[in-house]
């Protein structure tokens, strides 16, 4: 199951261009993609330490002010990021509020 792009095929020669839904910077792949080399990680993490990698992400995206507020909401990630990337955003979230 190709999930937000990633793995997916590519899609040609030619480049393509999104925006990623995480840190809203606009990036050039070869395959059509909605998250960006360094938000990756936030979606695919499997070990502590590429959680820890994720987290660090979240952490400098709020600090920056620049997360977007709907994914302030538990339930929305849980809908369209899955467990493991919902896990990380509220962890990040939570840690960052201390």
């Amino acid at each position: 199951m190709v999930h937000f792009g990633i793995g997916a095929h590519r899609t040609g020669k030619s480049m393509v261009y999104g925006k990623c839904v995480f840190c809203g910077e606009i990036f050039a792949r070869d395959a059509k993609m909605q998250v960006c080399d360094k938000c990756e990680v936030i979606l695919t993490w499997k070990s502590s330490m590429a959680y820890l990698a994720a987290v660090n992400r979240l952490s400098a995206l709020i600090d920056a002010g620049r997360l977007d507020s709907k994914l302030r909401n538990e339930n929305y990630c849980k809908a369209n990021f899955g467990m493991l990337a919902a896990q990380v955003i509220t962890d990040a979230i939570g840690s960052s509020e201390i």
